[in-house]
């Protein structure tokens, strides 16, 4: 089993939902279960992990989805990031009372079982397409 392997095994039971999660990879970054829940106004929240598997550092420096009008970084108060950290081998994990991905300005509201396109940017790796999924959260 791979050092990488070994590291990233624990990531669903720690966060249960990741083990029927759906995965990303882009270079050394791997995006684990992007995740929603619904929406009753006009603004949502991405949920994720993140994890660098490479030797330098990158950052989350923003994204897109054709469904709102913004994709913003944020701490855990609602205030704006500039950018994400992702440190080599130190999993990240954007979830409800952490840091997220604000969705400001839907087109529509967001309704169980919805699925939409994200597309996420890195400073080093690039960009790469996810599909979210709108749920209650992870299943425990």
């Amino acid at each position: 089993m791979r050092r990488r392997d070994l590291f990233l095994a624990p990531l669903p039971f720690l966060w249960p939902g990741l083990a029927r999660a759906h995965a990303y990879r882009l270079g050394p970054i791997e995006i684990g279960h992007p995740w929603a829940r619904p929406s009753v106004t006009g603004a949502a929240a991405v949920f994720l992990a993140l994890s660098n598997t490479g030797k330098a550092s990158d950052r989350l420096v923003g994204g897109a989805t054709p469904i709102a009008e913004q994709v913003i970084l944020r701490r855990e108060d609602g205030t704006a990031l500039d950018y994400l950290e992702l440190l080599p081998h130190r999993p990240v994990l954007l979830r409800p009372g952490g840091k997220y991905l604000g969705l400001p300005g839907l087109t529509r509201l967001l309704a169980l079982d919805d699925t939409f396109p994200l597309t996420l940017r890195f400073a080093n790796a690039g960009e790469i397409e996810v599909s979210v999924t709108v749920e209650d959260g992870p299943a425990e």
